[in-house]
């Protein structure tokens, strides 16, 4: 094989590692109706959040209107908020969230 043919098939052959995905916040917005312990619940239940970590973004969304939940691929994102959505409606809340890059 010629050198040229060999260079452009190890071009060819070379892989690159792939990206990581780009992470998105979520975010829970602030209502005056959703109680403080179904808040609790979701970001045990939904987020896998400890009830230290749980209590403390229920307490920053009470008093900002809003906190971070966590971050993670959009995918992702999606599905949990779908998940903490569709547990918010079955008992009658309107919790909602955002999905924002970051």
């Amino acid at each position: 094989m010629e050198q040229t043919e060999l260079q452009k098939e190890s071009r060819s052959n070379v892989r690159t590692a792939p990206k990581e995905p780009r992470k998105h916040n979520v975010i829970i917005l602030n209502d005056d109706f959703t109680t403080f312990e179904f808040v609790i619940e979701v970001m045990m239940t939904v987020f896998g959040k400890t009830q230290q970590q749980a209590e403390e973004i229920a307490e920053e969304t009470h008093i900002r209107q809003k906190a971070v939940v966590g971050r993670y691929p959009l995918d992702i994102a999606r599905s949990k908020v779908a998940k903490a959505t569709r547990m918010a409606r079955a008992e009658g809340y309107p919790l909602k969230f955002d999905i924002q890059p970051e």
